[in-house]
This record gives C-alpha cells, structure tokens and sequence, in this order.
C-alpha cells in the first residue's frame, strides 16, 4: 500500500496529451538530428532502408505490449506486464531494465541539451559551460514533471510540435528545390552497394530511434479510457513517426546528394542545421537549433514522468521502498519517485563534469549504450511474458501473434548482440557492466523490500490476532 489514501488522477489525460509523452520520450527531432548521418555512415546513401526495416519491426514488439494495455492498463508497464507471464522475480529485471533505460535518458539528454544551448549562447558571444546550463534546465523540468501531468503533456506537445514542424518545412523545401533541379533519386531506399553487412547495425540504430515508443503504458491509470486509448496511441505513435522519419531521413540524403560542395551526409555532425543554412537561410539555421533544444527539454520531461511512474508502481507493489510510492496530495504525481530521479540525474552530471571533464554531448553518447540495452532487455522479456501467457498458458492468442512476439524477442535478443559485439570503444565498452551492475544492485533492494514487507504484514497479522 501506499504511504496515502491519494492516488495519480483517474481519467485525466486525454489522448492527445497520451501522444504529447509518447513522442517526447521518442524525441524524433532529436532522432534525426544526431542518428541519420550515423546511419548513413554504416549503409552509405540508403538511408532510408533501416527506418523501414525498423519500424517492421517496432510494430512487432508493439503486439505483446498493446495486448498487453487492453487487458491489465498499469502505470507499471513493462513491469507489470512482465510479471503476468514471467512471474515477480524476472518482472523486477524487467522494471529495473526500463527504469534505467529512462534514467539515463534523463541524464544524457540533459547533457545534450545543456550543450546545446552552450553552443546557441557562443553565437551571440557568451560563452557558458554546458554544465550550469544543463543544471538550470534540470530544475526546470524537475519542477513541470513534478507537477500536475497535463501540464508536463502540454508542454511537452508544444515543443515538439514545434520542432517537428521546422523540420517538416526543411524538408519540404529540400524536396520541392531538389526535384526542380533534377536532383531527385530513389538511392535513399535501394538496397546499399557495398554495405550490405552493414545493414544489418544501421538498422539497430534506426530501431533505436523508436526507444520508448511503449512509454504511453505508464499513463495506464491516469488516460482516460486506457485499454482503448493507449493502444491507438502505440500504434499511431510508431506509425506517425515512421513517416516523419523516412520524410526527414530522405530529404537529408537528398539534400546532401543534390549539393556535393556539402561532403557527404555520414561526414556531417549536425546535418538539419547545415541544410537550413543551404536550403533555407542561416537565421532559419539558427531556429533549427533553437527547435532541437525544445525537443531535448520535452524528452528529459517525458522520460522524468515515464521513470517516475514505474518506479511508483514498483513501490505500490512493494518491489521498492514503499515510501517512494507516496502521490502528491494535489498534483496528484508520484513526487518522491520524480524527486529520486532528477536527483540521481543532477549528481551523475556533476561527477562527470567532475571526474570526466567531458563535455554534454559526450555524457549523451556514453549513456546512449546502456540505454539500448536495459530498454532492449525490458522489450525482449516483455514479449516472452505475452508469449507464455496469451499462447501457452491461456490460450487467447492465435499462432500468428505468439510467432510475431517470438520474432521479436529474437530481434530484440540480435540487437543487444550488435550492441555487445564487435566490442565498442572505451568507456562504451563499460555499457554492459553498468547495467548489470544497476540491476543487480536494484533487484536485491527489491527482494530485500518485499522481504520487509512480508515480515511487517505477518507481525501485524499476529498482532491484531493477539489483540483480540
């Protein structure tokens, strides 16, 4: 139980603020400013190819974790799912997966967008550390996840929708300015000459970029109509940023293709900002930028909420300290679990800056790896709970859908191995001892929690026994 009567607000959320956190978390913008130029360094012009091999198989993952929503709707998510099919013990691997998948979102994305804004204040010559930036920016979206969740969706909503439309209008210019001039091509989605073993790793990177299309789960009993809404959410949400993916991923590579002076797009660091000072103009250069910082800050803020709500869950069930499930009394938010995450978000950027002397972005890149393998674990135990329940144990699915879910636990499974071997460079090589190491440590104070709990509610029982 809950240290209160009070629980999150029942019915609150609507669907588009359900799809506002789905694709904050996602962070497409973000997406395709920092992976479409790696992706284009691994498969050369076809780029494209990845993002649709990707989605085939997001789609897939999405059938256990949808089915899932229609059934048991919890702010758990992963967690709980998991634990239908797998039992408590593997459901805590799995909720400890996806918690630090979303916490070090939290961190590195802060990172990133404390670097960010470090760069756009350089052009006006003032130069500040992304480190007191990121710090400043971390209180204020501590203080909008901390508060009422519509607000945090609306916000969320508005920056995104903003940074997903500049990018759709680069895009669109690009398009209509390369098809005038004869330039366009189909290269983008051909299979690619010369790098067809690798499109197997840029296919693990574009599926990357769909991490966290499951995080609408955690509104499960906050969205209104849950086992109908979350699950259009899902699948719209995947659908919706597919085409804006293959929309943006195209235009770049046609844009880069069209203008050689440019170089190639793999050789690029920040692509989207390149072609607008090309295509468009270098004040809409500058906006671009400006609409990437608003995508960073909406994810941090999304994976803040997602985060907090599992680990609220976690708490409920007494797979965590049951303190941590308290509910604010009137934001009705999971508080001390927002609060225990920005905290961990703020201490891990200071003894970086500390320790590691890095700068933001790289805090982003060294975090990115254990992300993909606690959110790819989570998504691969989740599928092998959906097959063992619907198909072996109650029977519900058809073959079909047991098969997709296996297929998916495989791709899962593949991609943790692309993430593992060939061995990533230093400190990426650590990736994998951190999240065993995090698991490993969370999941005995979760054996150890629920041992305390069971001990506490048998002296209780044997108390009120002895009292009457």
């Amino acid at each position: 139980m809950s240290l209160n009567s009070v629980g999150l607000r029942h019915d609150s959320v609507n669907f588009v603020e359900t799809v506002a956190l789905s694709a904050a978390v996602m962070a497409p913008s973000a997406s395709m400013a920092l992976n479409v130029s790696l992706i284009g360094g691994l498969v050369g012009t076809s780029v494209c190819l990845p993002f649709l091999l990707a989605t085939v198989i997001t789609l897939g993952m999405s059938v256990s974790i949808i089915h899932f929503n229609q059934v048991y709707p919890n702010s758990g998510s992963l967690y709980s799912f998991t634990k239908v099919g797998l039992g408590r013990s593997l459901s805590w691997v799995s909720g400890w997966s996806l918690y630090l998948a979303y916490l070090t979102l939290v961190i590195g994305v802060s990172g990133a967008l404390g670097s960010y804004v470090s760069t756009l204040l350089s052009m006006l010559d003032l130069h500040v550390s992304w480190l007191p930036l990121s710090l400043m920016l971390t209180v204020v979206m501590w203080i909008f996840s901390y508060r009422d969740i519509k607000l945090s969706t609306k916000v969320m909503l508005a920056l995104e929708g903003v940074s997903i439309s500049l990018i759709v209008i680069l895009a669109t210019v690009i398009f209509v300015k390369t098809v005038a001039g004869g330039h366009w091509t189909w290269k983008p989605f051909t299979l690619p000459i010369g790098h067809g073993a690798s499109l197997a790793e840029g296919t693990v990177v574009a599926l990357l970029c769909f991490a966290g299309f499951e995080s609408s789960s955690t509104l499960g009993e906050e969205a209104a109509k849950p086992t109908r809404t979350i699950p259009l959410v899902i699948a719209g949400t995947i659908i919706g940023i597919a085409l804006f993916f293959l929309l943006s991923s195209d235009s770049q590579e046609l844009g880069y293709l069209a203008r050689s002076s440019m170089g190639p797009l793999a050789d690029s660091t920040m692509p989207l900002v390149t072609l607008a000072s090309y295509y468009v103009s270098p004040a809409y250069a500058t906006l671009t930028i400006m609409s990437l910082t608003l995508s960073l800050f909406s994810c941090v803020v999304g994976c803040a909420c997602t985060s907090s709500r599992l680990m609220f869950a976690m708490a409920r069930d007494r797979s965590f300290f049951v303190a941590i499930s308290s509910v604010h009394p009137i934001f009705r938010t999971p508080h001390r679990a927002v609060h225990s995450t920005m905290a961990v978000s703020v201490i891990t950027q200071v003894l970086f800056d500390v320790l590691i002397h890095g700068r933001g972005t790289d805090l982003y890149n060294y975090t990115a790896y254990v992300t993909a393998l606690s959110m790819l674990l989570s998504y691969a135990l989740v599928n092998a709970s959906a097959v063992r329940h619907f198909f072996l144990r109650s029977k519900r699915w058809p073959s079909f859908l047991a098969l997709i879910s296996a297929l998916s636990l495989v791709a899962a499974l593949y991609a943790i191995y692309a993430n593992l071997y060939p061995v990533p460079p230093y400190p990426m090589n650590l990736a994998p001892y951190i999240t065993v190491v995090f698991i490993t440590i969370m999941c005995t104070l979760s054996w150890v929690s629920s041992r305390v709990s069971t001990i506490s509610d048998t002296e209780s029982i044997t108390t009120h026994h002895d009292a009457l």
